[in-house]
């Protein structure tokens, strides 16, 4: 690539770390994965460690065993690789919530309650990277996109199922739905987090069946 060659994102000055991500990004072998993985991982520890303000590159670095120019091929900055970690984190919880191949349509209230289990379980293997990215969410607009983003898929999967509770005649043709959705949606991600801002152990069953109990009695006719 020579001086005033481009990539997407525009001019990339020759022989700088910009370059060597447009050039991994292209070209990404075995290797390379496991070297970002291995950022990816570290910095995770880090920021869990220490959380976000605190981490410097040098830290991440330390962690991982590698070199700073190995950093800036894959990440930018610290903010690069904890959008990445995010990424991750928030694929896990939309799997999570989605309905599984062995549930019954026409259980609805059990499945609730398998989502919301699942829900809670993810949280709580990620409590401190979801505690870390609401606070990074008022410091930076890309990880408050991504988690307003999230925020919204959520929604939109509890609107649905409430609509089509609506039409099967289970739940009150009288719902707000878009007002019961944020409320509830609301309740479960705040709960999950408290629960853990303050260290209780506490059940996930029980928390789920709880949490269950509450959206049926908001919804029922």
């Amino acid at each position: 690539m020579t001086k005033n060659q481009t990539t997407r994102g525009g001019h990339v000055p020759t022989g700088t770390s910009a370059e060597r991500r447009a050039r991994t990004a292209g070209s990404v072998t075995e290797k390379g994965e496991r070297t970002r993985r291995l950022i990816i991982d570290s910095a995770r520890a880090v920021f869990e460690e220490k959380g976000y303000l605190d981490v410097r590159v040098s830290d991440i670095v330390r962690r991982a065993g590698v070199a700073h120019g190995s950093f800036y091929t894959y990440f930018p900055s610290k903010l690069e690789v904890f959008q990445a970690i995010v990424n991750i984190v928030g694929e896990e919880i939309d799997q999570a919530v989605q309905r599984t191949s062995g549930e019954s349509p026409g259980d609805w209230r059990q499945n609730l309650l398998n989502a919301n289990y699942r829900y809670l379980e993810v949280y709580q293997r990620n409590h401190k990277i979801y505690i870390l990215i609401e606070q990074t969410a008022t410091l930076d607009e890309q990880v408050k996109a991504y988690r307003l983003a999230g925020r919204r898929r959520h929604l939109d999967r509890v609107e649905s199922s409430l609509r089509h509770l609506q039409e099967r005649g289970i739940a009150s043709p009288e719902l707000d739905i878009p007002l019961t959705a944020a409320a509830l949606v609301t309740m479960l991600s705040s709960l999950a987090m408290w629960i853990h801002i303050e260290g209780k152990e506490i059940d996930l069953r029980t928390v789920a069946e709880t949490v269950t109990d509450i959206w049926t009695k908001s919804i029922v006719r």
